[in-house]
């Protein structure tokens, strides 16, 4: 598996990058398929303006967010490419404030949104109570295999 990271932003993930390589090969565990496969995601961290503009122009939402994700197994000539799983791009900013609205740590918080960002690379979604569930159930099993004392971002 390959994972490149990118800032656009001040932030540079230093020694986080080792966990967040794990929570892809936790995810892509959970969801059975082969961490030996040679699998590709990029991780992107943004600012507030960044992200809000990328938002609006592909989700027609004009706020800041804390991650937006783009599969590359969708769309036209996406059966060519199996392993490319796609981008993720994380605000930086907004994981500062979930992070105390959340009562999670700066560090958690980010492989957090590595973790949901993946999530939604490998299919998972959560515009449904029933998507929701299965996402958060797999998010917690994955954060758990790195944080033991993850219990949750409790905003629900």
């Amino acid at each position: 598996m390959k994972t490149a990271f990118f800032s656009e932003c001040e932030y540079a993930p230093g020694t986080l990058k080792a966990a967040m390589r794990k929570a892809i090969t936790f995810a892509l565990k959970y969801k059975n398929l082969k961490t030996t496969d040679p699998y590709e995601v990029s991780i992107i961290f943004v600012d507030e303006a960044r992200i809000r503009e990328i938002n609006n122009d592909f989700r027609h939402i004009d706020r800041a967010t804390d991650v937006i994700s783009f599969a590359f197994s969708e769309g036209e000539g996406a059966e060519f490419a199996p392993y490319l799983l796609g981008d993720i791009f994380i605000c930086t900013d907004v994981v500062a404030n979930h992070a105390e609205k959340y009562g999670t740590t700066f560090d958690e918080e980010m492989v957090f949104m590595v973790v949901h960002g993946i999530l939604h690379l490998l299919g998972f979604d959560h515009r449904k109570k029933r998507e929701r569930e299965e996402m958060r159930n797999a998010e917690n099993v994955v954060m758990k295999q790195l944080f033991p004392q993850w219990k949750g971002r409790g905003e629900e």
